[in-house]
C-alpha cells in the first residue's frame, strides 16, 4: 500500500473529473461548480507526514437566531457525525467564523460554526472515494 504523493493525488483528481478551487502550500481545495461559478466546496486534501482528506459544515447564525455557540456546533454534529464517522472520519476542529460586509468590515453580517471532519488517505483509490464522499456532503446546516 503506497500512500499517495501531491503530484499524483493532484493529477488523479483532474483525471477523476474533480476541480481544483485552489492549491495552497502542502493543499489541495476542491472546487464545485454554481452555474458557470466556481466556488470552493469546503473539502480539501492536505499533504504532510500522512495524506488527509477534510471537509467542513457550518451552521449559520442568521439561520438560527438566538441560539448559544455549542447549541450550533451540535446542529452540525447531529446533522453529519453520524456518516462522517461510519467513513472513518473524525471531528478534527472548531471554529466560530465572523462574516464581515465587504463594504463596511466593521459590521458583521452572520457568524459562521463551523466544524471540520478529516480521515488519513492511506492509498489513492480511498482518497478519491473519500473526496469523493466528502463533496456529497451538504456543507450548510
Amino acid at each position: 500500500m503506497t500512500a499517495p504523493t501531491f503530484e499524483v493525488a493532484r493529477a488523479a483528481i483532474k483525471d477523476g473529473g474533480l476541480e481544483v478551487f485552489r492549491v495552497k502550500d502542502e493543499t489541495i481545495e476542491l472546487a464545485e461548480r454554481v452555474r458557470s461559478h466556481l466556488m470552493d466546496a469546503g473539502v480539501s486534501v492536505t499533504f504532510g507526514k500522512q495524506a488527509s482528506v477534510q471537509f467542513t459544515v457550518r451552521a449559520q447564525n442568521s439561520d438560527f437566531p438566538g441560539s448559544a455557540p455549542e447549541e450550533m456546533f451540535s446542529r452540525v454534529r447531529n446533522a453529519v457525525l453520524g456518516r462522517a464517522a461510519a467513513r472513518g472520519f473524525d471531528e478534527s476542529d472548531q471554529r466560530c467564523r465572523q462574516i464581515y460586509d465587504p463594504v463596511d468590515d466593521s459590521r458583521v453580517l452572520d457568524v459562521w460554526y463551523e466544524l471540520t471532519f478529516s480521515k488519513a488517505a492511506h492509498e489513492l483509490v480511498q482518497l478519491m472515494d473519500d473526496l469523493r464522499f466528502a463533496l456529497s456532503i451538504k456543507k450548510s446546516v
